[in-house]
């Protein structure tokens, strides 16, 4: 990739297993989640890491507070949760107890991702030094391949598959790394982030192709997020009070108890790389009911509910 430091964001959402039972209005009898800070709703909150969000500002527009979501409010698999019809959010790995896991359980954890390096690096893995960047992707591509696989023999058939969203345009990657000429981001990671995604749709067709009954789908995070949304002016600052991302060896989270802003239904970023609880809600409507064509492959999420 680049050199120095990036982050990532990966997701997968499982919407039911290959089991039933007698379940009420939901859409779908269960929704597992796996993901890193983007979906997390709490699971790091215990952990020896410092990629926490279990204090304020974060919280500061969610019922009762920090929950350990990495935003003001809900995150995007709250949205869907909701759109999905059911009455609750899904719990947290950490928090899910008895029956609570016959809903679903929200495995997704801050600075998790498809290598095992990415987590003890504390949310960053360097690569420039090893790979290209479609070297790079390809790497990533086969052992999320055999991740899906996994998931898929212990039951999962309708799964949704994230893209990488603009990670070069975060208010974070651009104080880190500096914009492109006279782009408002920086290219070369977008450049990265787009080689990868561009594997996942022939591997979503892969997928369907070879696992029986599997419903895999594709969401373009990317192109959703790339479409200007009515209402937020202040796309590429950090909502809350956030440190110097140098000295603090590129922890992209709010100040302890520091001060955010008032407008935050303006704002796209919250901190320096997660959205606000309005950008998440529209991320989350695309993802669930497609605005466009090219916002997912080959269905979306409602669609995908219904098979």
């Amino acid at each position: 990739m680049t050199r120095g430091r990036k982050q990532w964001h990966l997701m997968v959402m499982i919407l039911n297993f290959h089991f039933r039972w007698v379940n009420g209005a939901e859409q779908v009898p269960c929704y597992f989640i796996f993901g890193d800070s983007l979906f997390d709703s709490g699971n790091n909150n215990a952990l020896p890491t410092k990629a926490k969000a279990n204090y304020p500002p974060y919280g500061i527009d969610f019922p009762g507070g920090p929950t350990g979501r990495f935003s003001n409010g809900l995150n995007m698999a709250d949205v869907i949760a909701q759109l999905l019809g059911f009455d609750g959010f899904i719990p947290s790995y950490a928090s899910a107890r008895g029956e609570d896991i016959l809903k679903g359980v929200n495995y997704a954890s801050g600075g998790g991702g498809i290598l095992n390096e990415t987590a003890r690096n504390n949310l960053f893995y360097t690569t420039s030094h090893v790979y290209t960047p479609e070297q790079y992707a390809t790497v990533l591509v086969r052992q999320y391949s055999r991740q899906l696989k996994i998931l898929y023999k212990l039951g999962a058939r309708k799964i949704a598959v994230f893209g990488l969203g603009l990670v070069g345009c975060t208010p974070g990657s651009v104080a880190m790394y500096g914009t492109s000429n006279s782009s408002m981001c920086v290219d070369s990671i977008n450049m990265a982030v787009q080689i990868f995604n561009k594997k996942l749709i022939p591997l979503v067709d892969e997928l369907n192709n070879n696992l029986q009954d599997a419903k895999f789908i594709y969401v373009d995070i990317f192109n959703i997020s790339s479409t200007p949304t009515p209402g937020n002016s202040a796309i590429n600052t950090p909502c809350c009070e956030v440190g110097n991302l140098t000295m603090n060896e590129g922890v992209s989270t709010c100040t302890p108890f520091g001060t955010s802003c008032p407008n935050r239904g303006e704002h796209v970023f919250w901190d320096t790389t997660h959205p606000t609880e309005v950008a998440n809600a529209v991320l989350a409507g695309r993802s669930y009911s497609a605005q466009l064509p090219s916002d997912t492959y080959p269905i979306d999420i409602r669609r995908l509910a219904q098979l």
